[in-house]
């Protein structure tokens, strides 16, 4: 896989010490976690006895995956050391492992669901590294990464591409899986209010997002976390794609696509 020119490695590990709270209690990344709650409640505990989480960075998801499976083992993987090393430090579960990886040596084994969470947007030949996860999952794989127009405050973060919407759906169908629960979530108050106020503010990499998040900082987060979460759309319209996708033998495959 090409990781695009603005070496995303450099960036997050210098970066992801200073972005640990904004992970935790960041209004985007507290509503992606309840985005990826609601999916959830469709794999069961009986059904998956292993979990990959691919490109974890700071491990904040990871963990919070592991804490709705207790009884499953949870895989964190990243090229960032400096995220490893912050998950690591952060966040232990009987049933969570973080490992350092430059490569993608753990997608050579197999797994019952592969998570990948804004990571796509960040690799150039993104068809490799999904055909290397739908190869590697037995099951199910669980993704999140933005869609719509590319802002600014974007690209400086390590952003190559933003997604159309059925792309990604019709890229994984090709590889013989089927969208069980898609949401295109966060009109109008994540994006376009949201996303333009963080492109005007170069977020990710002002004194606002970074460093420990005091009262003012929780405070706006949890005042938009709820415009986001209540008072946005979650299926339709939003420029926010995470979505559950199964694999299915060819029976049922030709019956998708017929």
């Amino acid at each position: 896989m090409t990781i695009n020119t603005l070496d995303n490695k450099k960036i997050y590990d210098n970066t992801w010490q200073q972005w640990r709270d904004m992970k935790k209690y960041g209004a985007a990344s507290c509503w992606l976690r309840a985005l990826i709650s609601d999916i959830l409640k469709n794999i069961s505990q009986q059904e998956i006895t292993s979990i990959l989480d691919v490109g974890c960075g700071e491990g904040t998801t990871t963990h919070f995956i592991a804490t709705q499976y207790p009884a499953i083992q949870i895989r964190g993987v990243d090229f960032s050391k400096t995220g490893i090393e912050c998950a690591k430090s952060a966040w232990q579960l009987p049933n969570l492992q973080f490992i350092h990886e430059d490569d993608t040596t753990s997608l050579k084994e197999s797994w019952d669901l592969i998570c990948c969470f804004e990571v796509l947007e960040h690799v150039e030949t993104w068809q490799s590294l999904l055909t290397a996860i739908a190869t590697a999952s037995t099951k199910y794989i669980l993704l999140s990464f933005p869609t719509g127009r590319m802002r600014t405050f974007e690209v400086n973060v390590g952003h190559v591409r933003n997604f159309r919407q059925g792309e990604v759906e019709k890229f994984l169908l090709q590889q013989g899986f089927v969208a069980r629960q898609v949401f295109y979530a966060g009109f109008p108050f994540y994006s376009p209010i949201y996303r333009e106020l963080n492109n005007l503010t170069n977020a990710g990499n002002n004194s606002f997002t970074q460093g420990e998040y005091g009262f003012t900082q929780k405070t706006i987060s949890a005042i938009f976390y709820f415009l986001f979460r209540y008072l946005s759309t979650r299926k339709y319209y939003g420029d926010q794609f995470c979505g559950l996708f199964e694999r299915v033998d060819t029976e049922s495959l030709k019956v998708v696509t017929s």
